[in-house]
C-alpha cells in the first residue's frame, strides 16, 4: 500500500479554499521553475469541473492536488508536497482521493504529466496504476525536459 507512516503528522487531506491559496502558492514558487500565480490558483478554486484538495498537518498545508474534469476524463493539472513532508505518503493520499473523487463524478480515466527525469514521482504513479502512454519532448523549461504522458484507467481496477 502506499500510504506511508506519517510519523507525527495529523494529515488531513480536505477541500481547499480561499485561505489556503497564499500558502499554496508560495509553496507553488519555492517548488517549480515556471510556478503558477497566486491568482491562478484563486482562479481555479470555484471551478465546478476542478478537484482541489490539501494536504494539512494541523494548520499547514503540507500539499495540494489539482485535478480538472472534463467529459469522462480528469487531468491532474497540478500537484506539490513541501520538501519538509516528503515521502511520507502524502502524495499518494492526495492522488488516491482525487482519483475516488473524479471516479465518482463520471471520469472513466485519469492522465498527467511528469518531468522525465522526476524518478520519484513516476515510480508512485506506477505504483498507483498509471502506465507511460506518450512522451512531449522538451515539454518542460528552466531546465528542459520532456513530459512522460501517463494514465490510469478505472476500467483496469
Amino acid at each position: 500500500m502506499h500510504k506511508k507512516d506519517t510519523g507525527k503528522l495529523n494529515v488531513r487531506i480536505i477541500n481547499a479554499d480561499i485561505a489556503h491559496i497564499p500558502e499554496i502558492a508560495a509553496m507553488e514558487a519555492e517548488i517549480f521553475s515556471m510556478p503558477w500565480s497566486l491568482q491562478s490558483f484563486q482562479d481555479v478554486l470555484f471551478m465546478k469541473h476542478v478537484l482541489f484538495y490539501v494536504a494539512c498537518d494541523a494548520d499547514r498545508v503540507a500539499g495540494y492536488c489539482i485535478c480538472y474534469l472534463a467529459a469522462d476524463e480528469g487531468e491532474i493539472a497540478n500537484i506539490a508536497v513541501a520538501p519538509q513532508y516528503r515521502r511520507r505518503g502524502i502524495a499518494a493520499m492526495l492522488l488516491l482521493k482525487t482519483i475516488k473523487h473524479a471516479r465518482e463524478r463520471g471520469a472513466q480515466r485519469m492522465f498527467l504529466e511528469v518531468r522525465s527525469r522526476n524518478e520519484p514521482a513516476i515510480r508512485l504513479y506506477e505504483g498507483l496504476s498509471f502506465q507511460k502512454t506518450g512522451i512531449r519532448r522538451h515539454y518542460y523549461m528552466h531546465p528542459d525536459d520532456d513530459a512522460l504522458v501517463m494514465m490510469h484507467d478505472f476500467a483496469d481496477k
